[in-house]
Parts: C-alpha cells; structure tokens; sequence
C-alpha cells in the first residue's frame, strides 16, 4: 500500500522533530554534504539568487552560505514553526540576504529570476513532482540550476516488507524523464546507506525522530507491534544490528 501524501499530517510530524531532527538525521545531513559536493563545480553566478525548498532545521542552508558566495538566500518550508530556528542559525553568514517564504512550495508564489533552485531530500514529499519539475522549467530562465537530492525506491525496505506501507518514490529513469523536457542534466549519483539499531523501538523513535512520522503511523497496538519486532528481528538482523536502508540519488541540472 502507497502511503498517501497528506500535506497537513507531513508538516505535525516534522514539526514534532524540530528538537531532535538534527541529530537523529544521520543520513539526511550526510546527504546534505553530497549535494554540496556535486554542485561545487557551479559557476559563482549561480549563488546570486538561490531558493532552497524544504530547508527543514538550515543544516544544508549553513552548508551552502559557509562553503558558497550565496548573495540572496530564499528560505522554504512547509512547517513555519522551521522559520525561526533556521535564521537564528544563519545569523552569522552577514554577507548573505536571507528572505523567506515558507508554505507549501507547490502552491506558495515563486521569487523571480532565480539562479539556482536547491532541495536537499524533501522532493519525495511532493503530490506530484513531475508537474512541479515542469513548473520549474517555465519558471527558471536559461543557464539556471537545479540541483536536489531524493529518497528513491529501496528507502525503509525492511519497515515496508513488513507493513506495505511506503511512499511512492520515482525511479532515477524517470526522474530523468521529467528533468530532460527543459533541463540538461550535469550529475546524477546514486547513494546506498544503511543504519543500524539495537531494536525495532528504536528503529521506530529514529523515523520518528526525522519527521517522517507519517509513514511510521502505522496501525499499531501491542499485539502488532510484537509480531513486527519478532518479523523485524528475525528477517534482518545482523552482527551490526537491525539495519534501516536508505537509496538516493543527487541531481544537478542546468535550464536550457
């Protein structure tokens, strides 16, 4: 079963993570480096006026402003509640005009005559991407950058053998698919990680943890829950411990 996308629920449950995200998002924050790493070679012209969607806690706009001569930095997020606690963090970089524009990317007013649109791990949470892709396309004027990263299929394997509950996510040909109508594409890299845990409770508070809550919000009661951690055990552990699987790919493309 597809988890079916409710804008309103994905915004309480990144909302209840706003106090353990940043440590618990062990793979996200990694994945934050990589898109740094594969947008390095970008011209300086494309840290003129860059928006990046989905800036959850800042750790990838603090990235981005320490490593890169950001000179207008448009924040978005679907969770307002976000809004304080990533300026706060971006205090420092004084060099670097930060305007928000929090809500729902899908339907918030878009700032004009953007360089570059950046996204670390949040386009998998879109009701439907390659409309919002094409978006991009007529919105971006030539020689802008796309650059995000996704969760792709194989994400939370194990949780969703057992459950079949997950999100619908877009291989890398099709995504490509969506990219290629107005965008040529400079990097594509793929990513396979995997945490380990002692126990399925603490498999449980790390998805938790990362806000994505709504697809750990299964139907659960003891009875369920015991049959999971005895399935969970059983089927995957290992000598590290009981594995969570993650699968993503950075994309960087350039506006015809």
């Amino acid at each position: 079963m597809v988890f079916r996308l409710d804008k309103k629920k994905i915004a309480q449950c990144f909302r209840r993570s706003l106090l353990t995200y940043d440590e618990a998002a062990i793979v996200q924050n990694e994945l934050a480096k990589r898109l740094l790493q594969s947008i390095r070679f970008l011209p300086k012209t494309a840290f003129q006026r860059v928006l990046e969607i989905g800036c959850c806690t800042g750790g990838l706009s603090d990235l981005l402003c320490e490593k890169k001569p950001v000179q207008i930095l448009y924040l978005n997020d679907l969770v307002p509640d976000f809004e304080e606690v990533t300026l706060n963090r971006l205090r420092r970089h004084t060099s670097t005009q930060f305007i928000s524009c929090f809500g729902d990317i899908e339907s918030v007013h878009f700032p004009s005559n953007l360089s570059l649109v950046l996204s670390g791990a949040t386009f998998q949470w879109l009701d439907d991407l390659p409309s919002f892709i094409g978006l991009l396309g007529r919105k971006l004027e030539s020689g802008a950058y796309l650059a995000f990263s996704i969760f792709g299929p194989g994400t939370l394997k194990e949780f969703s053998s057992l459950t079949s509950v997950e999100l619908h996510y877009y291989s890398d040909d099709v995504i490509m698919s969506f990219i290629e109508k107005d965008f040529i594409v400079e990097a594509c890299v793929n990513y396979d990680d995997q945490l380990f845990f002692p126990s399925v409770r603490e498999i449980l508070n790390h998805i938790r943890a990362t806000g994505v809550g709504g697809v750990s919000e299964y139907q659960w009661n003891k009875k369920v829950l015991k049959r999971f951690e005895k399935q969970y055990s059983a089927e995957f552990r290992c000598g590290k411990g009981l594995p969570v699987s993650y699968v993503s790919t950075c994309y960087v493309a350039r506006r015809r």
